[in-house]
């Protein structure tokens, strides 16, 4: 060995660079991009044909921007998205495309249409064409354990 390399420490090793502040800085951010729809657990079809999601079985609902995905339940897919904190901080989305009907697909914080390519906010609303109306609303009501979608 060398030992007059031994005792010399490179200056890139004592400083950050700009690319490792840069990755750190996209590394803390990540926390605040949804994490892509997994299937819901937890789910269950009432007699009234009403959709009941447990939060208890689906940990990504725990943080806002969290999705999960509800398929082939009473012929539809549906996306269960946490909005915000406390039991009215959900939303529901039908997850056809409103202009044919295509389901979508999600990417990052948008869904998008396979077929043309319509683009819509992870909330639903229109953000490109050619569909022309966001994605279509369901009514939800939350307790602190479930929440239901109609």
């Amino acid at each position: 060995m060398n030992s007059q390399n031994d005792s010399k420490v490179s200056p890139l090793s004592t400083s950050i660079s700009r690319r490792g502040a840069l990755c750190a800085l996209a590394t803390l951010t990540l926390g605040f991009i949804p994490a892509t729809a997994v299937a819901a657990s937890g789910v269950r079809v009432l007699k009234n044909g009403r959709i009941e999601v447990t939060l208890s079985k689906n940990p990504a609902l725990r943080q806002v921007g969290g999705v999960v995905r509800v398929d082939n339940v009473n012929g539809r897919s549906i996306a269960l998205i946490r909005t915000a904190k406390g039991k009215n901080g959900f939303a529901a989305l039908d997850l056809r495309c409103t202009h044919e009907g295509t389901l979508v697909q999600q990417d990052g914080t948008s869904w998008i249409c396979p077929n043309h390519g319509a683009k819509f906010a992870l909330a639903g609303d229109l953000e490109i064409g050619p569909a022309i109306t966001p994605l279509r609303k369901l009514k939800v009501q939350a307790t602190s354990k479930v929440v239901t979608i109609s």
